[in-house]
Protein backbone atom coordinates (compact mmCIF):
# COMPACT_ATOMS: atom_id res chain seq x y z
CA UNK A 1 0.00 0.00 0.00
CA UNK A 2 0.93 3.45 -1.04
CA UNK A 3 1.88 5.62 2.18
CA UNK A 4 -0.70 8.72 2.37
CA UNK A 5 1.19 11.59 1.21
CA UNK A 6 2.05 14.03 3.80
CA UNK A 7 0.34 18.01 4.87
CA UNK A 8 3.11 20.51 3.73
CA UNK A 9 3.18 24.53 4.71
CA UNK A 10 4.78 27.38 1.54
CA UNK A 11 4.94 30.71 1.92
CA UNK A 12 2.48 31.36 -0.09
CA UNK A 13 -0.25 30.15 1.92
CA UNK A 14 1.17 32.06 5.26
CA UNK A 15 -2.18 34.13 5.61
CA UNK A 16 -4.45 31.81 5.34
CA UNK A 17 -2.63 30.01 8.53
CA UNK A 18 -3.50 32.99 10.41
CA UNK A 19 -6.96 33.95 9.15
CA UNK A 20 -10.43 32.75 8.23
CA UNK A 21 -10.68 30.70 4.98
CA UNK A 22 -12.95 28.95 3.50
CA UNK A 23 -10.35 26.60 1.60
CA UNK A 24 -11.14 23.05 3.19
CA UNK A 25 -7.37 22.06 2.38
CA UNK A 26 -6.11 24.70 5.01
CA UNK A 27 -5.72 23.69 8.69
CA UNK A 28 -4.93 26.77 10.35
CA UNK A 29 -2.13 27.66 12.88
CA UNK A 30 -3.69 26.46 15.99
CA UNK A 31 -2.35 27.37 20.37
CA UNK A 32 -3.10 25.44 23.03
CA UNK A 33 -4.48 26.42 26.27
CA UNK A 34 -3.37 29.76 28.14
CA UNK A 35 -5.30 28.94 31.24
CA UNK A 36 -6.05 25.65 33.13
CA UNK A 37 -8.11 25.16 35.78
CA UNK A 38 -9.96 23.11 38.13
CA UNK A 39 -13.56 23.43 40.10
CA UNK A 40 -12.88 21.97 43.70
CA UNK A 41 -14.47 18.46 44.76
CA UNK A 42 -15.83 18.31 47.35
CA UNK A 43 -17.02 22.02 47.10
CA UNK A 44 -16.26 24.93 48.66
CA UNK A 45 -17.20 28.51 48.92
CA UNK A 46 -14.55 30.40 49.01
CA UNK A 47 -13.71 33.44 51.43
CA UNK A 48 -17.13 33.74 52.62
CA UNK A 49 -20.41 31.75 52.10
CA UNK A 50 -23.20 33.95 49.67
CA UNK A 51 -26.87 34.39 51.33
CA UNK A 52 -28.04 30.71 49.87
CA UNK A 53 -31.21 32.67 48.42
CA UNK A 54 -28.92 34.18 46.24
CA UNK A 55 -26.91 30.91 45.00
CA UNK A 56 -30.31 28.65 44.68
CA UNK A 57 -29.38 28.84 40.45
CA UNK A 58 -26.33 29.93 38.91
CA UNK A 59 -26.01 33.56 39.25
CA UNK A 60 -22.58 33.84 37.46
CA UNK A 61 -21.30 38.01 38.67
CA UNK A 62 -22.21 35.61 42.01
CA UNK A 63 -20.11 32.05 41.52
CA UNK A 64 -18.11 33.59 39.96
CA UNK A 65 -16.85 36.62 41.37
CA UNK A 66 -12.55 36.91 41.76
CA UNK A 67 -12.06 36.72 45.61
CA UNK A 68 -8.15 36.36 45.23
CA UNK A 69 -6.28 37.07 41.99
CA UNK A 70 -2.17 36.53 42.05
CA UNK A 71 0.76 36.50 40.58
CA UNK A 72 3.59 33.61 41.30
CA UNK A 73 7.33 34.12 41.14
CA UNK A 74 7.61 31.79 38.01
CA UNK A 75 5.17 33.54 36.38
CA UNK A 76 1.87 31.56 36.49
CA UNK A 77 -1.29 34.49 37.10
CA UNK A 78 -3.70 32.81 39.29
CA UNK A 79 -7.90 33.95 40.05
CA UNK A 80 -9.37 32.01 42.59
CA UNK A 81 -13.58 32.10 42.04
CA UNK A 82 -15.95 32.35 44.92
CA UNK A 83 -17.79 28.76 43.60
CA UNK A 84 -14.22 27.48 44.38
CA UNK A 85 -12.81 27.45 41.02
CA UNK A 86 -9.29 27.49 40.67
CA UNK A 87 -7.49 29.27 37.18
CA UNK A 88 -4.47 29.32 36.36
CA UNK A 89 -2.47 31.22 33.33
CA UNK A 90 0.46 28.96 32.29
CA UNK A 91 1.10 30.74 28.60
CA UNK A 92 4.36 32.33 30.33
CA UNK A 93 5.43 29.50 32.46
CA UNK A 94 8.47 28.26 31.56
CA UNK A 95 8.31 24.42 32.19
CA UNK A 96 5.14 24.17 30.81
CA UNK A 97 3.98 27.44 28.14
CA UNK A 98 1.15 28.06 25.94
CA UNK A 99 2.47 26.40 22.66
CA UNK A 100 2.18 27.41 18.59
CA UNK A 101 1.02 24.85 16.67
CA UNK A 102 1.90 25.15 12.82
CA UNK A 103 -0.95 24.60 10.76
CA UNK A 104 -0.21 22.86 6.97
CA UNK A 105 -2.11 22.36 3.17
CA UNK A 106 -3.83 18.81 2.96
CA UNK A 107 -2.75 17.43 -0.53
CA UNK A 108 -5.80 16.09 -1.43
CA UNK A 109 -9.16 17.14 0.79
CA UNK A 110 -11.21 14.43 1.65
CA UNK A 111 -8.67 11.42 1.53
CA UNK A 112 -6.45 10.24 4.33
CA UNK A 113 -3.02 12.25 4.60
CA UNK A 114 0.24 12.53 7.60
CA UNK A 115 0.58 14.92 9.42
CA UNK A 116 3.70 17.30 9.13
CA UNK A 117 6.53 16.52 11.64
CA UNK A 118 6.57 19.94 13.05
CA UNK A 119 2.85 19.73 14.04
CA UNK A 120 2.80 16.09 15.63
CA UNK A 121 5.76 17.19 17.72
CA UNK A 122 3.80 20.21 18.56
CA UNK A 123 0.80 18.51 19.77
CA UNK A 124 2.66 15.89 21.53
CA UNK A 125 4.49 18.91 23.58
CA UNK A 126 0.77 20.71 24.14
CA UNK A 127 -0.41 17.30 25.30
CA UNK A 128 2.59 16.47 27.72
CA UNK A 129 2.48 20.52 28.93
CA UNK A 130 -1.21 19.40 29.76
CA UNK A 131 -0.02 16.53 31.56
CA UNK A 132 2.45 18.10 33.81
CA UNK A 133 -0.86 20.92 34.22
CA UNK A 134 -2.68 19.12 35.98
CA UNK A 135 -0.12 17.46 38.29
CA UNK A 136 0.72 20.95 39.47
CA UNK A 137 -2.79 21.41 39.86
CA UNK A 138 -3.24 18.16 42.08
CA UNK A 139 0.12 19.25 44.11
CA UNK A 140 -1.92 22.78 44.34
CA UNK A 141 -5.09 20.21 45.79
CA UNK A 142 -2.11 19.06 48.61
CA UNK A 143 -1.27 22.15 49.48
CA UNK A 144 -4.40 23.29 49.97
CA UNK A 145 -5.16 20.58 52.73
CA UNK A 146 -1.69 21.13 53.98
CA UNK A 147 -2.79 25.17 54.39
CA UNK A 148 -5.58 23.98 56.37
CA UNK A 149 -3.72 22.13 58.53
CA UNK A 150 -0.76 24.91 59.15
CA UNK A 151 -3.53 28.09 58.97
CA UNK A 152 -6.37 26.95 60.50
CA UNK A 153 -5.30 23.90 62.37
CA UNK A 154 -7.81 21.39 61.03
CA UNK A 155 -8.09 18.25 59.13
CA UNK A 156 -9.91 18.47 55.97
CA UNK A 157 -10.48 16.05 52.90
CA UNK A 158 -7.88 15.98 49.96
CA UNK A 159 -9.59 17.07 46.80
CA UNK A 160 -10.67 14.82 44.04
CA UNK A 161 -7.94 14.09 41.77
CA UNK A 162 -7.56 15.73 38.25
CA UNK A 163 -6.41 14.03 34.95
CA UNK A 164 -5.42 15.88 31.95
CA UNK A 165 -8.54 15.57 29.82
CA UNK A 166 -10.84 17.17 33.21
CA UNK A 167 -9.33 20.33 33.69
CA UNK A 168 -10.80 23.74 32.89
CA UNK A 169 -8.95 24.94 29.39
CA UNK A 170 -8.81 27.90 27.27
CA UNK A 171 -6.92 30.77 26.00
CA UNK A 172 -8.29 33.51 28.96
CA UNK A 173 -9.86 33.08 32.46
CA UNK A 174 -12.89 34.08 31.09
CA UNK A 175 -13.06 31.49 28.07
CA UNK A 176 -11.95 28.80 30.75
CA UNK A 177 -15.30 28.86 32.81
CA UNK A 178 -17.60 26.10 30.33
CA UNK A 179 -20.62 24.83 31.53
CA UNK A 180 -20.97 22.24 28.50
CA UNK A 181 -23.15 18.61 29.77
CA UNK A 182 -19.98 16.44 29.65
CA UNK A 183 -20.87 12.79 29.88
CA UNK A 184 -17.55 11.35 30.45
CA UNK A 185 -16.39 13.90 33.02
CA UNK A 186 -17.79 13.54 36.47
CA UNK A 187 -16.09 16.67 37.84
CA UNK A 188 -18.09 19.22 35.28
CA UNK A 189 -21.11 17.37 35.84
CA UNK A 190 -20.77 18.08 39.93
CA UNK A 191 -20.39 21.70 38.92
CA UNK A 192 -23.10 22.02 36.76
CA UNK A 193 -25.39 20.51 39.40
CA UNK A 194 -23.73 22.49 42.44
CA UNK A 195 -24.16 25.58 40.74
CA UNK A 196 -27.48 24.61 39.50
CA UNK A 197 -26.44 26.06 35.66
CA UNK A 198 -29.73 24.04 34.48
CA UNK A 199 -32.48 25.87 37.15
CA UNK A 200 -33.36 22.85 38.68
CA UNK A 201 -36.42 23.54 41.24
CA UNK A 202 -35.07 23.57 45.31
CA UNK A 203 -35.62 25.53 48.18
CA UNK A 204 -31.97 25.60 48.94
CA UNK A 205 -28.63 24.82 47.35
CA UNK A 206 -26.10 22.14 47.83
CA UNK A 207 -24.28 22.72 51.11
CA UNK A 208 -20.63 23.81 50.88
CA UNK A 209 -17.81 24.43 53.52
CA UNK A 210 -16.11 28.05 53.25
CA UNK A 211 -12.35 28.03 52.47
CA UNK A 212 -10.83 31.03 53.88
CA UNK A 213 -8.62 33.45 51.81
CA UNK A 214 -5.70 33.07 54.36
CA UNK A 215 -5.87 29.23 53.88
CA UNK A 216 -5.82 30.15 49.99
CA UNK A 217 -3.02 32.49 50.03
CA UNK A 218 -0.75 30.37 51.91
CA UNK A 219 -1.23 27.43 49.86
CA UNK A 220 -0.48 29.39 46.54
CA UNK A 221 3.12 30.61 48.35
CA UNK A 222 3.57 26.86 49.39
CA UNK A 223 2.94 25.84 45.48
CA UNK A 224 5.26 28.78 44.20
CA UNK A 225 7.61 27.40 46.60
CA UNK A 226 7.84 24.42 45.04
CA UNK A 227 7.51 25.56 41.59
CA UNK A 228 10.29 27.97 41.68
CA UNK A 229 12.80 24.66 42.42
CA UNK A 230 11.85 24.33 38.36
CA UNK A 231 11.76 20.96 39.08
CA UNK A 232 9.64 18.55 37.49
CA UNK A 233 10.71 15.26 39.55
CA UNK A 234 9.73 16.85 42.24
CA UNK A 235 6.31 17.96 41.45
CA UNK A 236 5.42 14.42 40.24
CA UNK A 237 7.09 13.34 43.57
CA UNK A 238 5.00 15.36 45.74
CA UNK A 239 1.70 14.04 43.14
CA UNK A 240 2.45 10.68 43.88
CA UNK A 241 2.22 11.42 47.47
CA UNK A 242 -0.81 12.86 47.10
CA UNK A 243 -2.34 9.95 45.17
CA UNK A 244 -0.89 7.88 47.58
CA UNK A 245 -3.50 9.30 50.17
CA UNK A 246 -6.50 9.67 47.54
CA UNK A 247 -6.25 5.77 47.36
CA UNK A 248 -5.87 5.75 51.25
CA UNK A 249 -9.06 7.27 51.33
CA UNK A 250 -10.62 4.86 49.18
CA UNK A 251 -9.44 2.05 51.17
CA UNK A 252 -7.47 1.25 48.44
CA UNK A 253 -4.48 0.25 50.37
CA UNK A 254 -2.08 -2.13 48.33
CA UNK A 255 -1.92 0.95 45.57
CA UNK A 256 -1.66 3.96 48.36
CA UNK A 257 1.07 1.00 49.78
CA UNK A 258 2.82 0.69 46.29
CA UNK A 259 2.53 4.88 45.69
CA UNK A 260 3.82 5.99 48.92
CA UNK A 261 6.42 3.38 48.89
CA UNK A 262 7.76 4.71 45.31
CA UNK A 263 8.22 8.23 46.80
CA UNK A 264 10.07 7.12 49.81
CA UNK A 265 12.26 5.34 47.90
CA UNK A 266 12.41 8.25 45.45
CA UNK A 267 13.53 10.91 48.65
CA UNK A 268 15.70 8.50 50.50
CA UNK A 269 17.96 8.13 47.13
CA UNK A 270 18.28 12.40 47.06
CA UNK A 271 19.55 11.87 50.71
CA UNK A 272 21.81 9.20 49.75
CA UNK A 273 22.96 11.16 47.05
CA UNK A 274 23.29 14.76 49.42
CA UNK A 275 25.61 12.22 51.57
CA UNK A 276 27.72 11.22 49.30
CA UNK A 277 28.00 14.92 48.15
CA UNK A 278 29.05 15.68 51.48
CA UNK A 279 31.53 13.46 52.78
CA UNK A 280 33.32 11.72 49.31
CA UNK A 281 36.98 12.06 50.22
CA UNK A 282 39.18 14.69 47.83
CA UNK A 283 40.60 12.45 45.29
CA UNK A 284 38.97 9.29 45.88
CA UNK A 285 35.54 8.99 44.62
CA UNK A 286 36.29 7.56 41.13
CA UNK A 287 33.83 6.25 38.38
CA UNK A 288 33.92 3.12 38.92
CA UNK A 289 33.80 3.23 42.87
CA UNK A 290 30.74 5.46 42.51
CA UNK A 291 28.56 3.73 40.30
CA UNK A 292 29.21 0.59 43.04
CA UNK A 293 27.47 3.05 45.70
CA UNK A 294 24.57 4.47 43.85
CA UNK A 295 24.06 0.75 42.04
CA UNK A 296 22.48 -2.23 43.28
CA UNK A 297 24.91 -3.18 45.72
CA UNK A 298 22.86 -1.07 47.85
CA UNK A 299 19.59 -1.23 48.21
CA UNK A 300 17.12 0.76 49.70
CA UNK A 301 17.13 -0.85 52.91
CA UNK A 302 21.08 -0.59 53.18
CA UNK A 303 20.66 2.92 52.45
CA UNK A 304 18.26 3.44 54.79
CA UNK A 305 20.38 2.03 57.23
CA UNK A 306 23.06 4.20 56.49
CA UNK A 307 21.21 7.41 56.55
CA UNK A 308 19.73 6.49 59.99
CA UNK A 309 23.19 5.82 61.16
CA UNK A 310 24.52 9.07 60.37
CA UNK A 311 21.93 11.31 61.04
CA UNK A 312 20.35 12.37 58.06
CA UNK A 313 17.31 10.56 59.12
CA UNK A 314 15.97 10.47 62.71
CA UNK A 315 15.04 6.99 64.42
CA UNK A 316 11.14 6.97 64.37
CA UNK A 317 11.35 8.33 60.44
CA UNK A 318 13.67 5.18 60.36
CA UNK A 319 11.05 2.64 62.39
CA UNK A 320 8.42 3.97 59.87
CA UNK A 321 10.24 3.75 56.86
CA UNK A 322 10.94 -0.45 57.59
CA UNK A 323 7.47 -0.84 58.12
CA UNK A 324 6.35 0.56 55.49
CA UNK A 325 9.35 -1.26 53.31
CA UNK A 326 7.82 -4.72 54.54
CA UNK A 327 4.08 -4.15 53.98
CA UNK A 328 4.91 -2.86 49.93
CA UNK A 329 6.91 -5.68 49.12
CA UNK A 330 4.39 -8.29 50.83
CA UNK A 331 2.12 -6.35 48.56
CA UNK A 332 4.17 -6.74 45.56
CA UNK A 333 5.26 -10.46 46.52
CA UNK A 334 2.36 -12.52 47.62
CA UNK A 335 -0.19 -9.96 47.47
CA UNK A 336 -0.88 -9.72 51.11
CA UNK A 337 -3.14 -6.62 51.40
CA UNK A 338 -1.82 -3.66 53.64
CA UNK A 339 -3.60 -2.53 56.73
CA UNK A 340 -4.45 0.80 57.36
CA UNK A 341 -2.26 0.60 59.90
CA UNK A 342 0.42 -0.01 57.33
CA UNK A 343 -0.46 2.88 55.03
CA UNK A 344 -0.77 5.41 57.83
CA UNK A 345 3.00 4.55 58.47
CA UNK A 346 4.09 4.83 54.81
CA UNK A 347 2.37 8.05 54.27
CA UNK A 348 3.65 9.52 57.63
CA UNK A 349 7.15 8.55 56.38
CA UNK A 350 6.68 10.18 53.33
CA UNK A 351 5.77 13.13 55.09
CA UNK A 352 8.78 13.28 57.15
CA UNK A 353 10.97 12.67 54.39
CA UNK A 354 9.61 15.86 52.75
CA UNK A 355 10.46 18.06 55.51
CA UNK A 356 13.56 16.16 56.49
CA UNK A 357 15.11 16.02 52.62
CA UNK A 358 13.46 18.69 50.40
CA UNK A 359 12.74 21.11 53.89
CA UNK A 360 9.11 21.16 52.57
CA UNK A 361 6.04 20.53 55.02
CA UNK A 362 3.64 18.30 53.40
CA UNK A 363 0.62 17.42 54.88
CA UNK A 364 -1.33 15.08 52.78
CA UNK A 365 -5.13 14.73 55.04
CA UNK A 366 -5.21 11.12 54.59
CA UNK A 367 -8.22 9.74 56.66
CA UNK A 368 -11.22 6.90 56.68
CA UNK A 369 -13.25 7.25 53.53
CA UNK A 370 -16.64 7.41 53.71
CA UNK A 371 -17.30 3.53 53.73
CA UNK A 372 -19.34 1.24 51.25
CA UNK A 373 -21.36 -0.59 52.93
CA UNK A 374 -24.82 1.35 54.72
CA UNK A 375 -25.99 -0.50 58.09
CA UNK A 376 -29.42 0.02 59.58
CA UNK A 377 -30.71 -0.61 62.65
CA UNK A 378 -31.90 -4.50 63.85
CA UNK A 379 -35.63 -3.29 64.10
CA UNK A 380 -35.41 -1.39 60.77
CA UNK A 381 -34.43 -4.95 59.59
CA UNK A 382 -36.96 -7.15 61.64
CA UNK A 383 -40.01 -4.68 60.55
CA UNK A 384 -38.47 -4.81 56.67
CA UNK A 385 -38.81 -8.56 56.92
CA UNK A 386 -42.03 -8.59 58.55
CA UNK A 387 -43.67 -6.90 55.75
CA UNK A 388 -42.15 -9.88 53.49
CA UNK A 389 -38.93 -7.82 52.25
CA UNK A 390 -36.10 -9.90 52.00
Amino acid sequence: MDEAPCGFRSSEDESLFKNPTEDPAICPDRVSPAVEGYFRFPAVWVGEAPDPDSVVNLIPHIHHAVMLKTRLSCDVDVRVLRDGTFLFDFSSWPIAPQIMIPGYRIPNPGQSHRVPSETARAENTAEEHAVLRAQTMNVHQACLTTSEMVVRRRGAEIGSPLTSWNTFKGISFDTAISYADDTVDVRALSRNVLNNKDQVSREQPHPRRVLELDVIEHSLALLDEILSAKDTALIQIIEAAYLAACRCNENRYGEAITLAWGVCEQLLSFAWQALLDDTKPVGRMSKKRKDKLTGRDYKISVITEILELNNRIDHDLYLFLDDARKARNAWAHQLSVPTRDDVSKAIQAVERLFRQVKGIYVSLGWHDGPGGVPQWNIWVWDEVRCRGGP
